[in-house]
């Protein structure tokens, strides 16, 4: 079973000051439809939010109000991503962790599950979906040196699954150096992750338009 870990806790800085987690898609707040797909979830045991501090109260109030049935607590996030997963990460209860964008709510329950799957089969597993731009590496002054092989390159998205045990080990290891995304912690000690390809539209609402875009994706499924 799944101890799972809903990130709601940043600033919203490129949003214009609106909180992005508060806006609703479909008459729902961003991070409560999140919370909501993995609620669906034979396999989620329990659900974690972080949230800034003086939201804390709020945010567990919707959630029990609009039907989070596996909340366990919302806990304050920290000042970087990390460190609101280790804030949450210390009331896990569950063998296996999964962590996941509150940003990211168009993420269907099925590749969730597929996602579950992949990181009980294999220790560890993200969600990512196949880089359909061509990417440049480029230098200090912006000058292309390189064009890696498309063909192996993957967006990572979220959610990002492990066994406790084995991102622990890996967080003790990289002690307070930042990471981009969770899955980093296990690439540093060398341990396998699992790409698991997502099929279902899961963007990450990070400025206004992309919030206008998600609820455009919402409107249009048949499925909500």
């Amino acid at each position: 079973m799944f101890s799972v870990i809903i990130l709601a806790a940043g600033a919203s800085l490129r949003m214009g000051g609106v909180n992005k987690q508060l806006s609703e898609i479909g008459g729902v707040p961003v991070f409560i439809m999140s919370a909501l797909k993995f609620d669906k979830s034979e396999k989620t045991a329990e659900i974690i939010i972080a949230a800034p501090e003086e939201y804390c109260e709020k945010y567990r109030e919707l959630a029990e109000k609009l039907g989070v049935k596996k909340l366990k607590c919302v806990v304050c996030g920290g000042k970087t991503r990390f460190e609101s997963v280790k804030n949450a990460l210390k009331h896990a209860g569950n063998e296996y962790i999964a962590v996941h964008d509150g940003a990211r709510p168009l993420i269907d329950t099925s590749d969730i599950e597929r996602v579950f799957a992949d990181a009980e089969k294999f220790g560890a597993a993200i969600a990512a979906c196949r880089a359909v731009d061509t990417v440049k590496i480029v230098d200090e002054n912006g000058i292309i040196v390189r064009t890696p092989p498309r063909e192996n390159l993957w967006y990572a998205q979220t959610p990002q699954a492990f066994r406790r045990d084995l991102f622990e080990k890996g967080a003790e290891k990289i002690g307070e150096n930042e990471v981009t995304d969770d899955a980093s912690v296990l690439e540093i000690c060398g341990e396998r992750v699992k790409i698991t390809e997502i099929y279902s539209c899961n963007m990450k609402i990070t400025r206004p338009d992309d919030l206008a875009a998600a609820r455009a994706v919402f409107e249009s499924r048949e499925v909500k």
